[in-house]
């Protein structure tokens, strides 16, 4: 199995070696950005990505960088981690089948579970996960609502009530693990490339209705 590690601080980068080193079939390989990654990746070919986006997840703006990382899970399983106390999981969470969020307190289990077992977290392996945690309308929302749209706006738009606006952001925070807006918005900011720009790789087959507002707000707010 081959593993891409990619982390700008190199004392974790030693410490996440140190568990993956006990498995001598593992074939790592290690950088400090993802804009260094996307040179060695389509040479490497890694089963695994492994990648601290605590920077990018407060960074709102479009990166054209992280548009062209997320094109890798088509080849490989990416994990991401991020510096918080949230996502609130002792595990990943798969947001689609190829790509999982995780907050660093709970790398250590990951990595332990990959030493022992790399054959389980081969992408072959993806096919028994579910192809997406969010609902078509939930990303709808989720959009809306993180383009600060108020939920009557959103509830006419989508022609819901506002109850059901409501209940869909609660149902969002829980499925993310987060507690508030604040939390889930500094999330989103690494989600939305799987879902943005709608393309041929989007993880999700929604209506072609769905893709067109999700591209009016991709234009607007990008």
């Amino acid at each position: 199995m081959k593993i891409c590690i990619i982390e700008p601080c190199g004392f974790t980068r030693l410490g996440i070696f140190s568990y993956l080193i006990e498995n001598n079939s593992l074939d790592i390989i290690d950088t400090v950005n993802i804009s260094h990654s996307l040179n060695l990746i389509p040479e490497f070919q890694p089963d695994i990505i492994l990648v601290n986006m605590t920077n990018h997840c407060h960074n709102a703006e479009v990166s054209e960088e992280l548009k062209a990382f997320f094109e890798f899970r088509q080849s490989a399983r990416i994990y991401c981690y991020v510096d918080a106390s949230y996502p609130d999981f002792e595990t990943p969470i798969a947001v689609t089948r190829e790509v999982s969020i995780l907050n660093k307190q709970a790398l250590t289990s990951l990595l332990q579970q990959i030493a022992a077992d790399p054959e389980a977290f081969m992408p072959i392996n993806n096919f028994g996960l579910p192809k997406m945690l969010l609902s078509d309308q939930e990303i709808l929302v989720m959009s809306y609502w993180m383009s600060e749209m108020p939920n009557y706006r959103i509830a006419r738009k989508l022609n819901i009530s506002s109850r059901t606006v409501y209940v869909h952001k609660r149902h969002l925070a829980q499925k993310i693990k987060v507690r508030n807006r604040l939390e889930f918005c500094f999330i989103y900011n690494l989600i939305k490339y799987l879902f943005w720009p709608i393309d041929d790789i989007s993880a999700t087959p929604i209506s072609r209705q769905i893709k067109d507002d999700l591209q009016m707000i991709y234009k607007t707010y990008s």
